[in-house]
């Protein structure tokens, strides 16, 4: 029988700005706001968060310290995003030396977007499928553009569609607790990896116009196949960049 002792830590109380933060943060890094558009009011912002202004308030300066966002004071002013600043040389130094935490975020991606991906495939409705199109030929639109015009900003547009396609798999699989999973192992992923992609690559939309089709032919299976060889194949892909 074990003798060791349970081992616990002191409790932090949480304020309420680094929870706004947190929320906030999560949305930026996930593509629901893009570079140059404008965030909601404070006062918006205090009512959808539920919180006071004074939390807003601090809540944006952390944001505005990390150059998530700019602030712009007085009449007419307003929160405006800003396109994330990487040095993808720096960046693919510290993955290569944290090459764990990179298979650990592929191999959590893998587990809950296969999972979702199989229940959008049994539980999905019309609307879902309908969506799921339109982001889809947006990527491909993008993607294009991309490859024409290689830039951050048109990097940052695919990464942003992209994010919205797997997120619509998610919220098809009807499932709360999965939708926050999928968001989560997402935002684990391309905080440390995102950075280092300057420019699109050929294959950044394989496979999701197979994965939509096993969804919308409702072949849980195969569209469950289909979203873990693209993950994998994404994996092979940020190997060979970090071998650079």
């Amino acid at each position: 029988m074990s003798t060791a002792k349970p081992t616990l830590v002191p409790v932090r109380q949480i304020a309420a700005h680094e929870l706004v933060v947190d929320q906030m943060r999560r949305a930026l890094e996930l593509g629901q706001f893009r570079p140059g558009d404008r965030l909601p009011t404070e006062r918006e912002l205090s009512d959808m968060l539920d919180v006071s202004r004074t939390t807003v308030r601090a809540a944006v300066s952390v944001l505005e310290g990390e150059g998530l966002i700019t602030v712009r004071r007085g009449r007419g002013g307003g929160f405006t995003v800003q396109a994330p600043q990487y040095d993808p040389a720096e960046m693919r130094r510290e993955l290569r030396r944290n090459k764990r935490e990179v298979r650990d975020a592929f191999d959590y991606r893998v587990i809950v977007e296969t999972g979702a991906t199989r229940l959008a495939a049994e539980r999905r409705r019309a609307t879902d499928v309908t969506e799921l199109r339109k982001l889809l030929k947006g990527m491909e639109s993008a993607l294009q553009v991309g490859m024409d015009e290689p830039s951050a900003r048109h990097t940052t547009e695919f990464q942003t569609l992209d994010s919205a396609f797997h997120l619509g798999i998610a919220q098809a699989a009807q499932n709360d607790r999965l939708l926050e999973a999928v968001a989560d192992a997402r935002r684990r992923m391309w905080l440390p990896v995102g950075a280092i992609f300057g420019r699109l690559e050929p294959n950044a939309n394989d496979y999701h116009e197979s994965i939509l089709e096993a969804i919308e032919s409702r072949d849980p299976d195969l569209a469950a196949a289909q979203m873990e060889a693209h993950i994998n194949d994404t994996r092979r892909t940020v190997e060979s960049w970090l071998k650079r």
